[in-house]
């Protein structure tokens, strides 16, 4: 642990600069899961000047580490255990992942490469000789992976990197970073935190200003609306032949240029159908960067009035969303007032905005139950 803490101070002279208070900010925000993290990073970098996201992992780990590093030595663990990680790796595979995270349930706080390190001393890991060629990471790649892990995906970072998935994997790992994006927001999250309808929020995907992690087209929604242009008799007849068996190569999805020349349309029109809802993209996730970037571009667009002041003030603080700088709110669209009635259903008690509630409590399990009950007493 010593040597951990040792390797951490050294790794990053501005981690010096850190005050008790911002350490107590990071506590606080990690004991509130992801989004803790989130507004007590936004907390962070508004405090200090030059301080970046990458710090404020880096020293999250660190707390991480010496907060809940009341965990015994390895040579010190109970005969069952190592036994149970010597068998793990030696058969490797599912049986080596549920041995390393038996060993971490049992203690808390433990790093993720105490494990391996340990099975390396014990002689249950192989050596292997090192490849020759093989290109070492600079200080430059690990300060992205920092950046970026977490936001981004293996296969993007790779990307940016000129590396391979599986090396941005295996570094990420090293490093204690996990390689799944947690912070961000899905469509359907987007929608109701900003009270905007799908087709609006399809629209910014389609002009390009809010940029989601697959905008490419599914083949099944785009094989289904050929289909239907097919039958309605609006796909020339000698465009018919041979397609079908391209859209069947790329299981995936199709980018917006390649389905336009399937559907011998121009990219405008596959742009329309997107926000109309006829082509699906692949997916849909809005990770923070990409929302932080939305904010600044067309933030101004969002009606403020129906964010409410919480989420409001929450987006102007840490994603720098504009607002106009009038005392006077604008005025709600007559379409848009229903949006600012709360209301309740009497059957499962769950709040809702808008005309959707009259939708819900004609569907919703509980209230007719509870009706059944009224009409029809027991004896």
């Amino acid at each position: 642990m010593e040597r951990a803490l040792r390797a951490h101070a050294s790794g990053n002279k501005r981690l010096a600069a850190w005050l008790p208070e911002m350490d107590r900010i990071l506590i606080v925000g990690m004991k509130h899961g992801s989004q803790g993290i989130r507004e007590a990073t936004n907390k962070v970098l508004a405090l200090r000047a030059g301080m970046t996201r990458a710090d404020c992992w880096k020293r999250l780990r660190l707390l991480r580490e010496t907060g809940n590093g009341s965990y015994p030595a390895p040579r010190s663990w109970p005969a069952e255990v190592k036994e149970l990680l010597r068998e793990g790796y030696q058969q490797g595979g599912e049986k080596k992942r549920e041995a390393i995270k038996v060993v971490r349930n049992l203690y808390p706080g433990l790093p993720s490469n105490t494990p391996s390190r340990f099975a390396r001393r014990q002689g249950w890991i192989p050596k292997t000789t090192q490849i020759r060629g093989r290109r070492p990471w600079t200080e430059h790649e690990e300060r992205k992976l920092w950046e970026l892990a977490g936001y981004e995906t293996a296969a993007r970072i790779a990307e940016r990197l000129g590396r391979s998935e599986g090396a941005v994997r295996f570094r990420l790992k090293s490093l204690g970073l996990s390689v799944k994006v947690k912070d961000g927001w899905s469509f359907r999250a987007l929608q109701e935190m900003l009270h905007v309808g799908p087709s609006k929020l399809r629209r910014f995907i389609a002009d390009g200003s809010l940029r989601v992690r697959d905008p490419r087209i599914t083949a099944k929604s785009l094989l289904a609306f050929r289909e239907d242009r097919i039958s309605a008799g609006n796909v020339p007849a000698e465009a018919l032949e041979a397609v079908p068996q391209k859209l069947r190569k790329n299981a995936n999805g199709y980018s917006w240029g390649s389905a336009a020349k399937l559907l011998g349309i121009d990219v405008g029109q596959v742009r329309e159908w997107i926000v109309e809802g006829k082509l699906k993209i692949v997916d849909g996730f809005v990770t923070e960067r990409a929302f932080q970037d939305f904010c600044k571009q067309r933030g101004s667009e969002l009606n403020s009035a129906l964010l409410g002041n919480e989420v409001r003030d929450w987006l102007v603080e840490g994603y720098s969303l504009p607002i106009s700088v009038e005392t006077v709110p604008p005025p709600v669209p007559g379409n848009q007032k229903h949006a600012l009635v709360t209301r309740r259903c009497p059957g499962c008690r769950r709040p809702m905005r808008g005309n959707i509630f009259f939708r819900h409590i004609k569907t919703c399990t509980r209230r007719q139950t509870e009706r059944a009950l009224v009409a029809c007493p027991s004896t």
